[in-house]
This record gives structure tokens, C-alpha cells and sequence, in this order.
């Protein structure tokens, strides 16, 4: 980042920031690989990566304090990192309300004969003495969170070297890109594309004669590791012959604190703006299309220190559950959701760990001549169940095309009647998504919230309040 927008960093943000290349890295990664991570940090990487585990997870309510801290301390070298890190940073009243929880869970747990791993919420219903308790830690958490984060950005401002590598004031120049890249010699042009939300910076590079030949996109040097594992999936996606942008090159540019990474360039316009203008058998066709592509994304196996897909869903469906409980938003149906949501959690179990694109949609697919031409932005790319791609279609592309939608199933599974187990999955994980959706859209963009709701109803609508699986768009195309 530039030193201006370091300095325009509110505390928290500060610490988010510093913090993202490093957690973006492990997640959903075997403690192996995290423990691996954690010690190539320098002191002061790694006490905020500490502190970060615990703060981050345990501050949106009582209950997710109490289950997170009991999660540390059943580790004992977690728990003595977590420890040390808070102490790194002055933080005494949080690393008392740790201390005071460890001895909570004593009295009330280990001594009972339990192990701390099998803490859940319903001790805090179960036991009221220990909820009020739990309740008061995390009033004074609350308390002390805003001195702990301003001791943290105090610390990361007074030695923002061990943090973060400043790109040049005001900005790169295009000219000492292509001056640095190598592969960009020969009289390129660079033009800025400014659509999206990666943090990274994007360019089209034209040859001398005005023809795009390929997209740069630059990154701090902190996001490395990252940017390695999507080039290695580019390459994967290269060898299943998926159409997508091919992996050119990768390097560092060292003077201008940046990395980057050479893509070929895809000709035609986004799906989205494309489609409208076609006849409803052509944006079908292009959504079979669609389709046949991400069954080949979906043939990769993930590598073997990615956590089950099962305790990563679960895990993220507790985080956004006590968000969404915390947000002051309440849907009408709120009830009724959750109780599909909980009896449908068991379908989970034994589910493929795959390559995921996990944002595919009509927004991140190219179309020309009325053709799908190919799939961009592999750069949110995850490893989990194949099923849930196909939330993006519900959630997303179907404003733009149903049709199309319906194509990108039918191209996956092939135009025969799908089996309950897909819709089963598909509800469940569109349902998790109506949670995730009201919390992310607070936290970035609050200001479109009205319209994130009126999409929650939508999905809602479409399935009935999930008395149906196969949602109305789906079922009312094919008759």
C-alpha cells in the first residue's frame, strides 16, 4: 500500500490490513501448514497473527468468546502464543479476561470431566452461573478491545517496516511497470481496468499494433504466497484445458515494493452485459457452455493439508450466525431459516474437497459472438464441495439470465432430472449464503443493504420459504 493510505488507516483497519496476506495464506489450512506459516513471521508479524486468532474470532458475542478462548487454550502452544501476543502488545486487560476464562473453564468444564474441545454455546444455556460470568468477560472485552487495537496500531505505526512494504508515492507509473517487466518490453501500452473488487491493480497490455494481448495485475509483496498458489491453479486449470486466462509469467519487482503476474488476455464483453441482448436459446446455450467449464475447474482434487469442507462450513456458519445475531438486522422469516438450516447440516458429511472458482457467475465469465469465451478471475479460488458454485447462479446470475442459469446446471450434470441430493445441498448452501450476505454487505457496504435484502427475498420467494428445494426460476424454465 502507499504510505497515504496507510496513514488514512483507522486503527482496526490498520491491523486488518497488515494482517490479511498472512491469514489469506493459512485459511482453511492443517495446523501443520499454519504452524509452517507462522514461523517464517518475523516478532512482530507473528504477535499479531496471535493476537489476530483469538481477537478476531472471539468478538462478536459472549458465546463466540467463550467457545474460541476454550478452543486456544486446548492448545497449549496456541494458548502461550496467544498469551505472549497480547503481552507483546501491552493488551493487560484482554490478556486478564483469557486468564479469567481459563480459570472459568476449569471449574466448569475440566473439572466436570469434559474436555475443552467439546465446549460448545449450550454450556452458556445450560448453565447459568457460568453464562453470567462468560457475559461479564465479554462486557469488559468489549471494554478493553478499543485500547487493545489502539496499542496494536500504535505499535505497527512506531515499526511499519516489519509490516508493510510502501509503494512509491503517488502510485506506479505505468512506464516503470513496463520498463520492469520484461515480458512487457517492445513498445506495450498499459490501460488501467478499473472494474471489480480485487485489492489488486489491474492493466491491459496492447502490442504496438492496438491488440490486447495480455492482463497484469500487481500486489504487495505481503501477498505472495497467495499469488503463488493461484498461478500453480492456473496451471492446473491450463492442463484440464479449461478456457480461462493462461498463466504467463509471475515475478517481484523489488524497487517498487509490488509483485505481479501475466495473464493472456480473453477477448469479448462480461457475461452479464452480453446475455441480455441474445436470443433466450443462445444465452441457454452459452450457460450448458458455462457449465462444462466448471465441471473441469471442479476435477481437481485439493491437496492434502486442506481441512474437511465440513468443519470449514460449520465453522463459518457459527462466525456468521452470532454476526448476523449481533448486526441488529432481522429478517421476517429468521425462524424459520435457521431451523432449515440446523436440520439440514448433517448433509454435509463426506462431502468432496475440490478446486472451487467460488465466484462464478455472469460477472466473471467472458462472451463473444455469442459464445462463452472465458472465465475470469480465478482469484478468490477455494477448495470445498462442487455444489456450492452453484449458489453464485441463484444469488447472481439469474438477475441477468435465467436462461443461462438454467444452462450452467444442465451443461454440469447433463439435461436429464437432477437428483434430490443436488437441490438438497444447492438449498442448504443458498440458505447459509441469506446469513452471510446481511453480514458481508454491513461490513463493506453498508450503504446497500436495501438492496442485498431484496435479493435475500428473492432467493426466499424462490423456493418457498424452503418448503420447495428446486427454486421457481429452475423449475419454471423447464416447463
Amino acid at each position: 500500500m502507499s504510505k497515504k493510505q496507510f496513514d488514512e488507516l483507522g486503527d482496526d483497519e490498520l491491523r486488518r490490513a497488515c494482517i490479511r496476506p498472512v491469514a489469506d495464506a493459512v485459511r482453511g489450512k492443517s495446523m501443520a501448514v499454519k504452524s509452517e506459516a507462522l514461523a517464517r513471521l518475523n516478532r512482530s508479524e507473528k504477535a499479531l497473527f496471535m493476537y489476530s486468532a483469538w481477537y478476531d474470532h472471539a468478538k462478536h458475542s459472549p458465546m463466540e468468546l467463550y467457545c474460541w478462548s476454550a478452543h486456544v487454550l486446548s492448545q497449549p502452544g496456541y494458548a502461550d502464543g496467544v498469551r505472549n501476543a497480547l503481552r507483546f502488545f501491552g493488551a493487560e486487560s484482554m490478556h486478564g479476561i483469557l486468564e479469567e476464562l481459563r480459570l472459568l473453564l476449569d471449574v466448569h468444564v475440566v473439572r466436570q470431566g469434559r474436555d475443552l474441545s467439546e465446549v460448545t454455546f449450550k454450556d452458556l444455556e445450560l448453565d447459568d452461573q457460568l453464562g453470567l460470568k462468560v457475559e461479564d468477560c465479554f462486557r469488559r472485552f468489549q471494554t478493553g478491545d478499543r485500547d487493545s487495537l489502539r496499542r496494536v496500531a500504535q505499535y505497527i505505526r512506531a515499526n511499519a517496516d516489519d509490516f508493510i512494504s510502501f509503494l512509491p508515492e503517488g502510485g506506479v507509473d505505468m512506464k516503470d511497470l513496463l520498463l520492469a517487466i520484461p515480458e512487457l518490453q517492445d513498445g506495450m501500452k498499459l490501460e488501467a481496468i478499473q472494474k471489480g473488487y480485487s485489492g489488486d491493480s489491474k492493466y491491459t497490455a496492447y502490442d504496438r499494433h492496438g491488440q490486447a494481448v495480455y492482463v497484469l495485475r500487481t500486489y504487495a509483496l505481503e501477498e505472495e504466497a497467495r499469488k503463488q498458489q493461484e498461478f500453480r491453479v492456473l496451471e492446473q486449470l491450463r492442463e484440464q484445458k479449461v478456457k480461462c486466462s493462461l498463466p504467463i509469467a509471475m515475478g517481484r519487482l523489488e524497487e517498487l515494493g509490488l509483485g505481479y503476474m501475466l495473464l493472456s488476455y480473453i477477448e469479448g464483453g462480461d457475461a452479464i452485459d452480453e446475455l441480455p441482448a441474445l436470443s433466450v436459446s443462445r444465452q441457454y446455450e452459452i450457460g450448458l457452455q458455462a457449465g462444462a467449464e466448471l465441471r473441469k475447474i471442479n476435477r481437481i482434487e485439493a491437496p492434502p493439508p486442506i481441512e474437511p469442507w465440513e468443519n470449514r462450513v460449520l465453522a463459518k456458519y457459527r462466525r456468521y450466525r452470532e454476526g448476523y445475531e449481533q448486526s441488529g438486522v432481522k429478517v421476517a422469516f429468521e425462524e424459520k431459516l435457521l431451523a432449515f438450516i440446523e436440520a439440514n447440516l448433517g448433509l454435509l458429511k463426506g462431502r468432496p474437497n475440490r478446486l472451487q472458482h467460488d465466484d462464478f457467475h455472469t460477472g466473471n465469465l467472458i462472451v463473444k459472438d455469442g459464445r462463452l469465451s472465458g472465465v475470469i478471475d480465478v482469484n478468490r479460488f477455494d477448495w470445498g464441495d462442487p455444489v456450492h458454485e452453484f449458489l453464485k447462479a441463484g444469488f447472481f446470475s439469474v438477475e441477468a439470465s435465467i436462461p443461462f442459469a438454467v444452462g450452467q446446471i444442465d451443461g454440469y450434470y447433463g439435461e436429464g432430472e437432477l437428483e434430490d441430493s443436488f437441490w438438497a445441498l444447492y438449498s442448504l448452501y443458498i440458505a447459509l449464503t441469506i446469513l452471510s450476505s446481511i453480514v458481508w454487505i454491513l461490513r463493506v457496504r453498508p450503504e446497500e443493504l436495501e438492496d442485498m435484502l431484496n435479493r435475500v427475498n428473492k432467493v426466499w420467494e424462490d423456493h418457498d420459504g424452503f418448503e420447495r428445494l428446486v427454486p421457481k426460476w429452475y423449475s419454471g424454465y423447464k416447463r
